[in-house]
């Protein structure tokens, strides 16, 4: 994989928040510290170095975290980055959350219990599960519009969770398949050695696919009278901090999935189980519309699209959900002072 190139401009300023548990981070540097490299080279200038990561408390910037991964590639050279970072979790990796879930009597109960906790463990992705027939599907989404690293971000949740479910039920764990949303990279067979399973690229979206009969799968060691109330222990320690409302975040993930074709507000309500006067109302609470909502997410897929994916206009137009290119023009002057081709590639 080619080194990423730096983050994207624009207005990013949500970016820079120091929010993110750093999880990530604690494995990269792990990274380079058993391949012999200083860590201290590569966070040089980021505002935090390897010991302040042992202090649990500690939180990072998305843009910070990016600039450590785009550093990491160019000081490991390692095409595979996100697998390696990754396969070298644990359940203890991921914190308060992945020890909670070493007292869950089933697999099943450990992964919802690491869904219901994504945010507490420092994932960079938004992972949402469902069943299909004999199938359990984990399916990955960028939180933010990032193409140059979200090869990484998808490999590190994939080669991450499936190592920490080896952690909890054995190596003997594998999925039935992976599907992957971007185009088959030179180091693929990484992906097969790792996952021991078929992987498919350019697929629709990120999936994992396993049996659904791992989820029944007991966790060793498990003892009601012991671990329930350590887990309500450790639950207590993990505290809750401040962010945006859970709503604006679903409605936010529903666009990025379907912005070629954003639903209207009705269809969104619909599906959040309001009247659609009510979602406008609860928007209007956080000093926010729909279409503002909209234009944002649009704006920042079409920054990240001219600077990293090289498209002609004609077909940045029609990922971000407009008819034509002229519309998508009007509107990208509207909400940044400047034509499309004047931003592409802008740093």
């Amino acid at each position: 994989m080619t080194p990423p190139r730096p983050a994207p401009g624009g207005d990013t300023r949500h970016l820079t928040d120091a929010t993110l548990v750093p999880n990530t981070a604690r494995s990269l540097l792990g990274l380079l510290r058993e391949r012999g490299l200083p860590p201290g080279r590569v966070c040089r200038g980021l505002g935090f170095g390897y010991r302040d990561l042992f202090d649990l408390g500690m939180r990072l910037s998305y843009r910070q975290l990016r600039l450590l991964i785009v550093r990491s590639y160019q000081a490991l050279q390692d095409p595979a980055l996100g697998l390696s970072a990754g396969a070298r979790q644990t359940p203890v990796s991921w914190g308060l959350p992945g020890l909670a879930m070493l007292t869950c009597e089933t697999l099943g109960e450990a992964i919802e219990y690491g869904l219901a906790h994504q945010g507490d463990v420092g994932a960079l992705v938004e992972h949402s599960t469902s069943i299909q027939r004999d199938e359990m599907v984990l399916e990955v989404r960028p939180k933010q519009f990032d193409v140059a690293i979200e090869p990484f971000l998808v490999e590190e949740a994939f080669s991450s969770a499936v190592a920490v479910v080896r952690g909890l039920v054995g190596p003997g764990y594998s999925p039935r398949r992976v599907e992957l949303a971007y185009p088959r990279p030179a180091h693929a067979r990484a992906y097969t050695q790792f996952f021991r399973c078929p992987v498919h690229f350019g697929a629709g979206a990120n999936r994992l696919v396993s049996d659904t009969q791992w989820l029944a799968a007991p966790l060793p060691g498990y003892d009601e009278i012991t671990c329930r109330p350590l887990r309500a222990q450790l639950d207590g320690f993990l505290k809750r901090p401040e962010r945006r409302s859970d709503l604006v975040q679903s409605i936010a993930s529903r666009l990025r999935a379907h912005l070629d074709q954003p639903q209207p507000l009705h269809a969104v309500a619909q599906e959040l189980n309001m009247s659609e006067r009510t979602l406008r109302r609860r928007l209007t609470e956080q000093g926010l519309s729909y279409q503002t909502l909209l234009d944002d997410i649009r704006h920042e897929r079409a920054r990240d699209l001219l600077q990293h994916a090289g498209l002609p206009v004609a077909e940045v137009a029609l990922a971000c959900g407009f008819a034509d290119a002229r519309s998508f023009r009007r509107a990208f002057k509207r909400w940044s002072g400047a034509l499309p081709g004047e931003r592409r590639g802008a740093p």
